[in-house]
């Protein structure tokens, strides 16, 4: 909770954390603070100061990647901010990784890449945790495919991205469903065409982009 309230603006940079107060909030312990303080403060989110106690850290030293901090700021209502980077994150990384996933796909990935794209026709589109679901594992199946193993990792930044972006299109009542796009990426990566791939998915991207800066501005 405290986390969460931090990296969301609840609680503002330079604000002090009053460790009696928290105690008696979620009625722990001075241990149990401590502990949660000592977790905070690892991810970049407090520090502390003699004779000034522990309080919320300048943004510039958050661990903006670590998965905690990841899972805090797409809770509930997604950080548009939030939502707004990781996509623009996307447009940098996924097209180069269907690149290279065309150029490294075997017979075997091209069968994997199959199932994946058979798995997310068959969602609902209705069905929230299905279809991001079935979407996400197919383009982790492409990062997997691309044969760059740092890429396979990518996943911390691509999870959060796809659950914030769905969260906001279906609770606007918009589909994410781009049926042919997806295809279009699935066809140039087994016919193993990197060029293609990489048209294909920058395409995809831009559609999904399009789609929440229309949802965010329509908030806005």
């Amino acid at each position: 909770m405290l986390g969460r309230r931090i990296v969301r603006g609840e609680l503002a940079e330079g604000a002090a954390i009053d460790v009696e107060q928290v105690m008696a909030e979620f009625g722990v312990s001075r241990t149990v603070v401590r502990e949660a303080l000592r977790v905070l403060a690892a991810k970049g989110l407090v520090g502390a100061r003699p004779r000034v106690g522990t309080y919320v850290a300048e943004r510039s030293g958050w661990l903006l990647l670590d998965t905690d901090i990841m899972q805090w700021r797409t809770d509930g209502e997604p950080d548009p901010r939030l939502v707004r980077e990781l996509d623009q994150v996307r447009g940098m990384i996924e097209p180069a990784a269907a690149a290279a996933a065309a150029s490294h796909c075997s017979p075997e990935d091209a069968d994997k890449l199959r199932q994946a794209f058979e798995r997310l026709l068959a969602t609902d589109a209705a069905d929230h945790e299905a279809h991001v679901t079935a979407d996400l594992d197919f383009h982790l199946a492409i990062l997997a495919i691309s044969g760059n193993e740092l890429l396979t990792h990518f996943e911390v930044v691509l999870e959060p991205a796809m659950r914030a972006r769905h969260t906001l299109a279906f609770e606007s009542g918009v589909s994410p469903h781009f049926v042919g796009l997806h295809r279009a990426v699935f066809d140039a990566i087994i016919a193993r065409d990197p060029e293609g791939a990489r048209t294909a998915m920058v395409r995809l991207i831009a559609q999904a982009t399009e789609q929440i800066a229309e949802i965010l501005d329509g908030d806005a």
